[in-house]
C-alpha cells in the first residue's frame, strides 16, 4: 500500500493559536514577574505572493510519488536537480523543505537539518510568514527528538522574536526544553509554561502539569498548591490531582485545607487505595476528630482495601477509645488482638471491659493477654485482673493473682492494698 508522503504544502496549513488569554492560571511568586514573550506591536512584513510554475509543481509531485513508494534516493535526486536548475529563492526554499522532510522521514534526521536551515534562510523573504514560523516550530521539535536541544531552543526563541502572537505549542515546547537537564534553564522555563497554559482556549492538562512541575522543582510550595487547586477545578476526574493537593497542604502545615480536599475526594466516591483511607484517617486524627478517623479506617478495612492487620485495627480502636465509643473500641481491640503476636491489644480490651464493669469478659481478656505474653508491664495485667476478680466477688482466686502482681515492685503496694480490701470483703461476706 502506498504511504502518503508529507507534502511541504501541508505545513502551510498550520495555524497560530488565539492570542487572547483563555485559561485562568494562578499568579505565583514565580510567575508574577512574567512579561509576554512576544512583541504584540511587532509589524509582520509579508513577501509578494509568488506562484508555483506548473513544470516545477509537476517535478515536485513526481519526487513525492517516488518517496511515497519508499524510493527516497531517486526522489531526493529529482529534488536536488530541480534546486540546481532554478534561480528562484521561493522555489529553492520550497524544494529544500521537501528535501529536509525526505531525509527526516528516511531516518536521516541529522542530515535533514542543513536543508531545513537553508529553507528557513531562503524562506524569510520569499515564503509566507506563517509558513516560515510553522517550519521553525517543526524543525525545533525534530531537533529536540534527536537531542539537538540547544538548536531546538534557539529556533523557538527565534519564533517568539519574530511573532506578534503567542502560540501555546511553541511556548510549551520551549519550557520543556528549558526544563531538560541537558539544557538546565529551570527558572527560564517558568514564563513559557505560564503563558502556554494561559493561551490555550480550553485548559489543557499537560500544560498545567508542566507549570506544576517547574514550581515543584523550584520548591515553590505555595505556588504548587495554587496550581493544583486550579487543576482540581479544571480536571476533577483526575484522582491524582486531589491527592497531590491534599499532600501539599499537609507539607504547608495547612491541615484543615488538606482535610477538606481529601474529604471532598472521599465524598466523590473516589477512594480506591489503602493510602487514601489511611491518609484521610490520619488527617481526621490530626485535626482531633478521632471518631471520624476510626470510622474511615474501619470502612477501608471492611471494604477489603485496607489490610486487616493488627496495627490498623489498633489505630481504629485507639481512636474509638479517645472518642469514648467504648463498645466499638472493645471490638476493634479484639480484632487487633486476634491478628497480633502479643497480648497488648487483649490487655487494652480487658481494661475497657473493666471500665464498663463487665468483669467476666474483662477476666477472659486479661487471661488471653497474659497467655499471649510480650506485655510491656506484666505486673499491671496481674493487678488489674486481681481487681476484676475481687469486684466479681472471687476473692480467693484474686489473692493468688495479686500475689503474682506483688512480685513486681511498682505494683507491690497496690497489690497489698487490694488484697487487704478483698479480705475485708470476705469478713463482711461480700466475697
Amino acid at each position: 500500500m502506498k504511504r502518503i508522503f508529507k507534502s511541504a504544502f501541508v505545513i502551510y496549513l498550520f495555524s497560530v493559536s488565539v492570542t487572547g488569554y483563555a485559561a485562568d492560571v494562578p499568579v505565583t511568586s514565580l510567575t508574577k514577574s512574567c512579561k509576554p514573550l512576544v512583541d504584540k506591536s511587532l509589524r509582520i512584513s509579508q513577501p509578494p505572493i509568488t506562484g508555483m510554475p506548473a513544470g516545477v509543481h509537476k517535478r515536485i509531485t513526481r519526487a513525492q510519488l517516488l518517496m511515497a513508494e519508499d524510493n527516497y534516493a531517486e526522489g531526493i535526486e529529482v529534488l536536488k536537480k530541480l534546486e540546481a536548475s532554478t534561480n528562484s529563492n521561493f522555489i529553492k526554499a520550497t524544494v529544500n523543505i521537501q528535501l529536509a522532510y525526505a531525509y527526516a522521514q528516511s531516518a536521516k534526521q541529522i542530515e535533514s537539518f542543513p536543508f531545513f536551515k537553508k529553507a528557513l534562510d531562503l524562506g524569510e523573504k520569499t515564503l509566507p510568514h506563517l509558513t516560515v514560523q510553522s517550519l521553525r516550530e517543526n524543525v525545533a521539535g525534530l531537533m529536540y527528538t534527536i537531542n539537538e536541544k540547544d538548536t531546538a531552543a534557539k529556533l523557538l526563541e527565534d519564533w517568539l522574536a519574530k511573532s506578534n502572537t503567542e502560540k501555546a505549542s511553541v511556548l510549551y515546547l520551549l519550557s520543556v526544553i528549558y526544563q531538560d537537564p541537558d539544557v538546565s534553564k529551570l527558572k527560564e522555563s517558568v514564563c513559557p509554561a505560564y503563558f502556554a497554559a494561559k493561551v490555550e482556549t480550553n485548559p489543557k492538562k499537560s500544560f498545567f502539569q508542566l507549570l506544576l512541575s517547574v514550581h515543584w522543582q523550584l520548591k515553590d510550595m505555595e505556588g504548587t498548591a495554587d496550581i493544583l487547586k486550579k487543576m482540581v477545578e479544571y480536571f476533577p476526574e483526575e484522582d491524582s490531582f486531589w491527592r497531590q493537593l491534599s499532600q501539599i497542604y499537609t507539607q504547608l502545615d495547612k491541615g484543615k485545607e488538606s482535610l477538606a480536599v481529601m474529604e471532598m475526594f472521599y465524598l466523590r466516591g473516589k477512594f480506591s487505595t489503602e493510602t487514601d483511607y489511611k491518609f484521610l484517617s490520619s488527617l481526621f486524627s490530626y485535626e482531633e476528630v478521632p471518631f471520624r478517623s476510626a470510622q474511615i479506617l474501619e470502612e477501608g478495612i471492611n471494604k477489603g482495601i485496607v489490610k486487616p492487620e493488627a496495627k490498623n485495627w489498633r489505630i481504629v480502636a485507639q481512636n474509638y477509645h479517645v472518642s469514648n465509643q467504648l463498645d466499638k473500641a472493645i471490638n476493634a481491640y479484639g480484632e487487633a488482638a486476634e491478628k497480633s503476636s502479643d497480648g497488648k491489644s487483649y490487655l487494652k480490651q480487658a481494661e475497657l471491659y473493666s471500665d464498663k464493669e463487665k468483669w467476666g469478659l474483662a477476666i477472659k481478656s486479661f487471661d488471653r493477654a497474659l497467655s499471649k505474653g510480650d506485655l510491656d508491664d506484666v505486673g499491671f495485667a496481674y493487678l488489674r485482673k486481681g481487681i476484676a476478680l475481687i469486684s466479681q466477688g472471687r476473692c480467693d482466686v484474686a489473692f493468688n493473682v495479686l500475689t503474682q502482681a506483688s512480685k513486681y515492685k511498682k505494683h507491690r503496694k497496690q497489690s497489698m492494698q487490694w488484697t487487704n480490701y478483698g479480705k475485708d470483703r470476705q469478713k463482711n461476706k461480700r466475697c
